[in-house]
């Protein structure tokens, strides 16, 4: 158990750095009557622009819910349908207000995952991640759960009703699939050949001349059509002219269901920049409207302390880079634009090396460059754009952690894979040459990701695993481990468990002895990788969760660290861990020290606080 703590410390509250949210999904709704609206959907509230008028009104989901939704839909008779968490939703956006919710009961899982209509007006949906199938009918107001797509994938990607009432689903990520509902009996069966449910996703949708499309990536390598027409549980390959548009435009959370009527375009769409353009036809002329809207601001990342002393960040749906200067006390804002892919992700981990911050970024796995010495250049256009985008890696597609190589030159990153995938890769690129390399999933330890590393004396890695896939995939083992990567020959030397029932080794730092320091979600142990021995291992559960980056040296070598409840002193010669103060901030995201204090993240607050006794 930890000791007493030492003294008390002050907090400090530097406040929040990102009064911002992300748009998740938008539709664009037009009545019967010719009015139309766009309505942009976020955590917690719909923001709905009238084109007309130039403006936008701010709607919070029914009573106070407060989640993220990930699709919409917006009906033939210019309703907009949603779902949030476990919450089900219909807007008037020509009212501005919500008009029916409901509440399926189903624990855990996150419903409006996608949506369609049929023919006579109902609303279909289906949930993350049991794939439940559920339909709404307008006019009773009822929300029934019908069916399930598939019993064994989690992600219903696309939902499409044909002429003859049979559903269809675009469902992924392990094995994929199209699936298709009997209107009658309400079963579901895979359109798709056993043998093709590979890694990816089913994709379908309604094409414009009411039909239903389909696609997946059948992986022969051959001429098998990608496109199929779906009708009454059966598909016919068709070329891709031959498939109708979608009602759909974008992509990820730039998704938009239906365009304007004539003479509206819409141009660009940003909740997080506050703003969407657009073009009127009729005059050909483009005009923004800014969006107004309350906010507690963006949720924040893990920190780091730049070698210029002053702390970047970027926040979390929306990712918006932003620097804290201690000595000024100021938090200069960036934006969206400051990072090339950024859209709905965040940078989760970071290496520094001479003037430079390497930082790897979700979701994608690109990989950032940041120049400390010259200014932040977010400009596209311009030259010397700075942080620069450097590369985009699929097997750290979740990246979870990054070192700097002692040979001053190499940035080393791990993460999980992308969606569907069991075991995630080592990303190592020179940040002065440009050279690189991956080292898949099957060189390291299969199934596993790695999730924490550090350096050992002489160069070689030693770097610890998660068993979980994130992205859908279903683990193949049960309890994390440790592996040492030759660094020289870029393969692992030996991987064991070191804690037994723990699925991940979430934190790792080395002490001066050469003592390595972990943490999983309930134990801290000590590991000597000279003898490959774990001397001493407890229990810290009431010390609260990981924290991403709760690790972190000062000049002189000692570790700090935090838990979601707990921040303290490592004690390397008794370890024992020594708390710093009684009551904390609750902590979300870890951690960066610069001149005797630590930074941390507290949902959307950045704090910091003076380390007690504190000397150089």
């Amino acid at each position: 158990m930890p000791e007493q703590k030492e003294t008390l410390a002050a907090f400090t509250d530097h406040g929040v750095p990102v009064p911002a949210n992300e748009g998740r999904t938008a539709a664009i709704c037009t009545n019967r009557e010719g009015e139309t609206r766009l309505v942009i959907a976020a955590r917690g509230y719909a923001v709905i622009v009238n084109p007309q008028e130039r403006t936008s009104l701010q709607v919070p989901f029914p009573e106070q819910h407060v989640d993220y939704p990930f699709a919409s839909y917006s009906s033939e008779d210019g309703m907009f349908y949603v779902g949030a968490g476990g919450m089900f939703m219909v807007l008037d956006p020509f009212r501005g207000r919500f008009t029916d919710y409901a509440r399926p009961g189903l624990t855990g899982e996150i419903v409006g995952f996608c949506f369609a209509e049929d023919g006579r007006g109902t609303i279909y949906t289906a949930s993350y991640p049991q794939c439940r199938l559920m339909k709404y009918e307008p006019e009773r107001k009822t929300l029934t759960v019908i069916g399930q797509l598939d019993a064994e994938e989690k992600y219903p990607f696309s939902l499409a009703v044909d002429a003859y009432g049979w559903i269809y689903g675009g469902i992924g990520t392990e094995r994929k699939t199209i699936a298709a509902v009997d209107p009658v009996t309400l079963q579901a069966r895979s359109l798709v050949p056993d043998g093709e449910r590979r890694k990816g996703q089913g994709k379908v949708h309604r094409g414009a001349d009411g039909r239903v499309y389909g696609y997946y990536d059948t992986e022969s390598g051959g001429s098998e059509p990608r496109w199929y027409r779906l009708e009454q549980g059966r598909m016919s390959p068709v070329t891709a002219e031959q498939v109708a548009k979608s009602a759909y435009s974008g992509t990820g959370f730039e998704t938009v269901h239906r365009a304007f009527p004539h003479p509206w375009v819409l141009l660009e769409m940003s909740l997080a920049e506050k703003e969407v353009v657009l073009l009127d036809q009729s005059s050909g002329q483009s005009f923004p409207v800014r969006l107004s809207y309350e906010t507690d601001g963006a949720d924040l990342s893990p920190l780091v302390a730049g070698p210029d002393g002053r702390i970047y960040d970027t926040s979390n749906h929306p990712l918006q880079l932003y620097r804290y200067d201690p000595h000024f006390g100021a938090v200069e804002n960036f934006g969206g634009k400051a990072i090339e892919k950024g859209g709905g992700g965040n940078i989760c981990a970071y290496a520094v090396l001479g003037g430079r911050i390497a930082g790897a970024a979700y979701a994608g796995g690109h990989v950032h460059l940041i120049d400390t010495t010259r200014p932040i250049v977010t400009d596209a256009a311009a030259e010397g754009r700075n942080p620069q985008l450097v590369t985009s890696q699929e097997a750290i597609y979740r990246p979870r952690c990054a070192l700097a190589h002692p040979d001053g030159e190499h940035a080393v990153f791990g993460g999980y894979a992308g969606y569907g995938a069991i075991g995630g890769g080592l990303y190592i690129r020179n940040v002065t040459t440009g050279e690189d390399e991956l080292l898949p999933n099957e060189r390291l330890v299969p199934y596993h990701s790695t999730v924490c590393m550090v350096a050992l004396p002489g160069g070689d890695l030693l770097c610890g695993t998660s068993v979980e896939a994130p992205g859908g995939g279903k683990p193949k083992e049960t309890e994390g481990r440790l592996y040492r990567l030759d660094w020289q020959a870029k393969r692992v030397v030996y991987s064991e468990v070191p804690v037994q029932g723990e699925p991940e080794v979430a934190l790792m730092e080395i002490d001066g002895q050469g003592k390595v320091h972990a943490f999983t979600a309930k134990h801290y142990f000590v590991y000597d990788p000279m003898t490959r021995q774990v001397i001493h291992t407890e229990n810290i559960e009431e010390m609260g969760g990981v924290v991403r980056n709760g690790l972190v040296k000062d000049e002189a070598g000692r570790i700090y660290g935090v838990r979601t409840r707990s921040v303290f002193r490592i004690d390397t010669g008794s370890f024992k861990l020594v708390p710093l103060h009684a009551e904390p901030p609750a902590i979300t995201a870890g951690l960066a020290y610069v001149d005797g204090r630590l930074y941390f993240a507290s949902g959307k607050r950045l704090w910091s606080m003076a380390i007690p006794g504190y000397q150089r």
